[in-house]
């Protein structure tokens, strides 16, 4: 190749405008000279001449050509398969990356010249591709994050009967309408002028008691100043359609590139939420993606989960999960999201919530709802955190939204309004004197007893005590009224005590009921007799209560009300009673 090294280089100068670099090799001994004016590609220190092409490319390969690539030369420019490919003419570009400053850099291997005939050479060119196939790389991951965009928001949006997408400068507006009654009336699906076009659209739509105020509302000014700071906000009016007259709530939002307005449109005459997707909208623009974010503003993630690969994207909004990592992406969304539910997941909770983070639960729960949620608690911090998980369909129904949100707050304020309930519901139940159940509850638990008979239940055996506390006039009228309420109050807690395990009621001014049932019930005669050895001794005591008892035990062969068994119990107490008067005599 001496010879024509001049020749070789003056066509280098010209070839190396359009490539990196080039190749000149002898056909017959494969001695080769290696041409470059790129200080990158020399810093790889690849030699500029040698014997052998085919055995200095080994040794390249393994310096300076990425490894996961290196697989291309060993194949595709072993000495065989690139003369036959160069001899029948069917040598393509080779694509593969160089290790330049640590990183891999496309490059792409063209045949220039092959030899032909009595030619001696051939001649094989390098350029650098880089920058072409990133962006190519970069272009395809936007469409791939576009198109999810667009499935977010029309699964999001398909529960309003129609969008708006505003400039809020010029007033130029698209229309996404999922309800035929809306489209029915007409309204252009993109505009120029938002503001005059649907002030022109209130004179002619509004309920006439409405139009005034609606008319008001659609100019940019006051539109920017009921957004204020806040988020969006709703108002509401009616629309006449035909010979209906249909009630919409309109709610306005502020974009997340904060240039545009969006509107949604709700029918709440019965508050149905339009599902229809939305096939009209500009696929190709940011618009799909800006609703999505203003849409999703109250999850805290959402997941977009392929249902059959299980790959997924996340995207997040406000972190709930502490400290802990979780993945932007994945390629296996069931089992990740159990594997890290676990570590977080509250132990009374974790066996019911890896059951439905599985992929059939979730088709199954979704097979005739448009969305399945469900609450569970997340231990963060050491502390119970309630999440709500929600669980849609993508309008291609070939993925998964969910969305996850914290709700300790609306949980802890619910807790908080059933515990008051409770306690509201408890003190009516309550005697205020003695602390003891009261005639209210005692009604509710005889109606409760009653249908357990009338329905024919085996219920469960039970005694009823009637007391009576004797002397309760005399200290009424002798001591006062303060005097007669404290021996009332001596009265329950002795009762109390007794009857430890039993519920005991006040149903008059000096008379008690003790529902006797459990470990009470088998004791009732012993605790009878300790009752009455009390009141023995209180006789021979000043100021200490005397309470006059009956029993009657419930009997299911004959006993049909349990007014009887009360009647029993009663009468028994009337006979106690004349007892103690004889033993004062």
């Amino acid at each position: 190749m001496n010879g024509n090294d001049a020749i070789f280089s003056k066509i280098a100068e010209a070839l190396l405008i359009d490539y990196t670099s080039v190749y000149y090799v002898n056909a017959k001994t494969f001695a080769f000279k290696w041409y470059s004016v790129d200080p990158e590609y020399h810093s790889l220190h690849i030699a500029k001449e040698g014997p052998d092409f085919f055995e200095n490319l080994k040794t390249d390969v393994l310096n300076v050509v990425y490894e996961e690539d290196r697989h291309i030369f060993t194949e595709k420019l072993r000495k065989e398969n690139l003369l036959a490919a160069m001899k029948n003419g069917s040598m393509q570009s080779i694509k593969y990356r160089l290790m330049i400053d640590g990183k891999p850099v496309y490059h792409t291997l063209r045949l220039i010249r092959g030899a032909e005939g009595d030619d001696d050479c051939f001649i094989l060119g390098i350029i650098n591709i880089d920058k072409e196939v990133r962006m190519r790389e970069e272009t395809e991951k936007l469409e791939k994050e576009r198109e999810i965009y667009n499935q977010i928001a029309e699964s999001l949006a398909g529960k309003y009967e129609s969008l708006f997408y505003i400039d809020i400068e010029t007033g130029r507006y698209f229309e996404f309408s999922s309800n035929d009654n809306y489209k029915s009336m007409h309204v252009p699906t993109i505009g120029a002028d938002f503001y005059s076009e649907t002030r022109d659209n209130v004179r002619r739509y509004v309920y006439k008691d409405d139009r005034k105020t609606a008319e008001k509302l659609y100019y940019k000014e006051t539109m920017l100043e009921k957004l204020g700071s806040k988020s969006s906000y709703s108002y509401k009016y009616r629309i006449v359609n035909g010979d209906n007259i249909i009630n919409y709530r309109f709610t306005v939002m502020l974009a997340s590139d904060s240039k545009h307005f969006i509107i949604s449109v709700e029918d709440i005459d019965d508050e149905i939420e339009a599902e229809k997707t939305l096939t009209d909208t500009r696929r190709k623009s940011i618009t799909y993606g800006q609703i999505a974010e203003s849409l999703a503003s109250q999850y805290d993630v959402i997941y977009y989960v392929d249902i059959n690969s299980g790959s997924y994207v996340e995207y997040t909004l406000n972190s709930i999960y502490g400290n802990l990592e979780i993945q932007e992406e994945g390629y296996d969304f069931f089992t990740e999201s159990r594997r890290n539910a676990s570590q977080i997941l509250h132990p009374k909770d974790k066996e019911r919530v890896l059951t439905v983070l599985g992929k059939d639960y979730l088709i199954s729960a979704l097979h005739d709802k448009k969305q399945y949620s469900t609450d569970y608690r997340l231990i963060i911090d050491g502390k119970p955190q309630y999440t709500r998980l929600t669980v849609m369909w993508s309008s291609d129904k070939v993925h998964f939204i969910i969305g996850v949100e914290n709700v300790n707050d609306e949980v802890k304020k619910e807790k908080e309004q059933l515990k008051a309930l409770n306690l509201a519901n408890e003190m009516a139940r309550r005697d205020e004197l003695t602390g003891t159940k009261n005639k209210t509850a005692y009604a509710e638990l005889e109606r409760s007893v009653q249908n357990n008979i009338d329905s024919g239940m085996d219920y469960l055996p039970f005694a009823l005590v009637v007391c009576d506390i004797n002397g309760l006039k005399q200290i009424n009228d002798s001591d006062g009224h303060r005097a007669g309420d404290e021996y009332i109050r001596a009265a329950a807690k002795l009762i109390c005590e007794i009857f430890a395990h039993s519920p005991v009621f006040r149903i008059g001014g000096d008379e008690f009921v003790i529902f006797l049932r459990g470990n009470d019930y088998p004791c009732r005669d012993a605790l009878i007799g300790t009752l009455h050895t009390k009141v023995t001794e209180n006789l021979k005591k000043k100021g200490e209560p005397v309470i006059a008892a009956g029993i009657a035990v419930y009997d299911p062969e004959s006993d049909t009300k349990i007014s009887e068994v009360f009647e029993r119990a009663d009468n028994m107490m009337y006979e106690d009673k004349r007892a103690l008067k004889d033993m004062l005599v």
